[in-house]
């Protein structure tokens, strides 16, 4: 009689001798191999799905890798919650988790009642018998109607579990659990974050609708401080803009800032012109890609065309420097923005075009002569045969042949006497043929040529611009035009011409660290708000190299720019020390400074500084 049996963990099917009745043995299957107990030869035989054909090989290929020598243990039933699929375990694995073998569901075995003493602290013994529920001890809660299990066991019915996962199950979870702790954190974080950048930016926002406010609530202020505070919300609101509303909030303040200086201009033209040019620069920084504007994160560019063009429209154009200042610092701001060639689409509307376009192909050339020589070629096609200073100057740079002054006539001296209507040979301005020189590296021909003009202040104007077309391209030429220039400026020039050709100088002396030369240049001018204007832009060079070395500017700078209460240079001033000083990480510090300031007149300014330079900061 032979033993037929199943293996109850896989299902594999065995036939074996009488005389292995009643060990145990591991079971054959390689994804089993579960040590089983083999029945008794009397017991009862389940029937087979198949029967082997050599029953003594198979028998010992079933236990060829461990002995069957143990005796029989006792097994517990266990039905899967999943599957219900019904094997046999070991009884020594009562109460642990095993695997279901069909469907691999992790199941606790079942326990085996035992039977145990009668004890009446568990609700056994006689029904009268008091009971005891942990609140006959002082202090202690009522533990009778709770259930679970004590700490200890949880423990250890946690610990046993995780010994009872597979490997590959317990690195999916430690995994499944380390990303849920990364999103939290991330979540949490950017939630942190976002909060308090939020409320930096609400306290910028309320910084700046203070300064605004105390200007507005100081009836001694005038049209030039009404203007300044508006441009300086303005370009907060510029730099801050996330969609259309707040780039339209931006361009209001920029709007009323022009409107303001435009109505009510103060008693020189100077500080109105120069606020002027400030906000147009200001407008330039609203302009925005395609893409920013369909998405509708900027206004779209025609309305911002119009508004400079509005803007600069306020300034009379005889005023021809500082216009050519202005439109210079919109061409920057544009090649910034890779729009290089914008800003003359925006001049040629204007009552000196020509002059203005030949403008922005000098500066076009100047920033980068190979890369947007096809720019300033383009832009010379658009201005006809004019024979305007700039754009004779711009033919010179690009090899072009200069064009005669039109209606011009020369008496030739000959055999018959002099001989009209002929055309004069090209005149070119100094200033135009000195910066050409310049553009094109002939430094000797710029400065003789400059040297050579008849005026004192066209020499002093040629000499400006040939420094300013060199200033990039051979600091070194420029330093000894920029120290030529000053010395007609001081000596031969003094207080004639433009006073913007001044200011201008002054920008430069100020860029490369003469700063005594450009004090001496400001000296000269005859009008306080020029003054005022020439000795800004020397504390504009000062703090631009401070900057690079990330170092505060010093409040003794501020007094020779002038009285606040009578220039706006010097209101400006105030804005800007203080814009750079946040800009290198010393607002916290300087706001001390600033509170100390008159209410209402500079502190606002320096307050709107403050705002404006921790922006800078952070790379707006």
């Amino acid at each position: 009689m032979a033993i037929v049996f199943d293996c109850p963990f896989c299902g594999v099917n065995y036939r074996l001798k009488d005389e292995v009745g009643g060990k145990t043995a591991t079971c054959k299957n390689p994804n089993c191999r579960k040590v089983i107990p083999i029945p008794m030869a009397n017991g009862p035989v389940r029937p087979t799905k198949h029967t082997p054909a050599d029953l003594d090989a198979l028998a010992a290929a079933a236990f060829a890798d461990e002995p069957a020598q143990k005796t029989a243990e006792a097994t517990i039933e266990v039905t899967c919650a999943r599957c219900d699929h019904r094997w046999m375990v070991e009884a020594s694995r009562e109460g642990k988790n095993v695997l279901c073998p069909e469907c691999r569901n992790p199941n606790r075995v079942p326990t085996r009642k035992k039977d145990e003493k009668a004890d009446w602290r568990t609700g056994g013994g006689p029904s009268m018998a008091k009971r005891e529920t942990g609140m006959d001890r002082e202090g202690a809660f009522g533990t009778a109607h709770m259930g679970g299990i004590s700490d200890d066991t949880a423990r250890k019915i946690v610990s046993e579990r995780v010994e009872e996962e597979e490997p590959e199950e317990r690195r999916k979870k430690l995994i499944k659990r380390g990303i849920i702790t990364v999103v939290v954190l991330g979540v949490l974080g950017a939630g942190g974050y976002f909060a308090f950048k939020t409320r930096k930016e609400m306290k910028a926002d309320a910084s700046m609708v203070d300064a605004v406010k105390e200007v507005e609530d100081n009836a001694s202020n005038d049209a030039k401080a009404m203007a300044l505070i508006h441009r300086a919300s303005g370009e907060h609101h510029a730099l801050t803009a996330e969609n259309d509303k707040d780039a339209t909030a931006a361009l209001n303040d920029l709007k009323l800032a022009r409107n303001t200086i435009a109505a009510k201009p103060p008693d020189t033209a100077i500080d109105r012109n120069a606020i002027l040019a400030e906000v147009t620069v200001s407008i330039a920084g609203l302009f925005g890609n395609a893409k920013e504007v369909e998405e509708g994160k900027r206004i779209e560019q025609k309305t911002l065309v119009r508004e400079i063009r509005q803007t600069l429209q306020k300034i009379p154009p005889s005023e021809t420097d500082i216009l050519a200042d202005a439109v210079r610092g919109l061409t920057r701001d544009f090649v910034k923005k890779d729009q290089a060639a914008l800003a003359g689409d925006i001049v040629r509307q204007l009552n000196n075009s020509a002059e203005l376009v030949g403008q922005v192909g000098l500066e076009l050339l100047r920033l980068d002569k190979d890369k947007f020589r096809a720019d300033a070629e383009s832009l010379l096609t658009k201005t006809a045969d004019a024979d305007v200073p700039s754009v004779q100057a711009l033919r010179m740079a690009l090899g072009k042949q200069v064009q005669p002054k039109k209606g011009a006539e020369v008496a030739k001296k000959g055999a018959e006497g002099p001989r009209k209507g002929a055309s004069e040979p090209p005149r070119v301005p100094a200033a135009a043929e000195a910066e050409a020189y310049a553009l094109n590296g002939k430094f000797s021909e710029a400065k003789q040529t400059a040297l050579g003009a008849g005026k004192a202040e066209d020499k002093l104007r040629a000499m400006t611009a040939a420094a300013q077309a060199a200033i990039d391209a051979n600091p070194a030429e420029a330093m000894t035009m920029l120290e030529a220039a000053a010395s007609l400026a001081t000596k031969e020039a003094k207080g004639q011409g433009s006073p913007w050709v001044g200011v201008r100088l002054c920008r430069l002396l100020g860029k490369v660290g003469r700063y005594d030369l450009g004090e001496s240049v400001a000296a000269s001018l005859a009008d306080d708000q020029a003054k005022a204007w020439a000795r800004l832009e020397i504390l504009r060079g000062r703090l631009g190299q401070l900057r690079t070395q990330n170092q505060k500017g010093d409040d003794g700078w501020l007094d020779p720019v002038g009285d606040p209460a009578k220039v706006a240079a010097a209101i400006k001033a105030r804005e800007e020390l203080a814009r750079h000083n946040a800009a290198v990480g010393a607002g916290g510090e300087y706001q001390t400074t600033v509170k100390t300031w008159p209410k209402g007149t500079v502190r606002p300014f320096g307050m709107a500084g403050l705002v404006l330079g921790g922006l800078d900061r952070e790379g707006k």
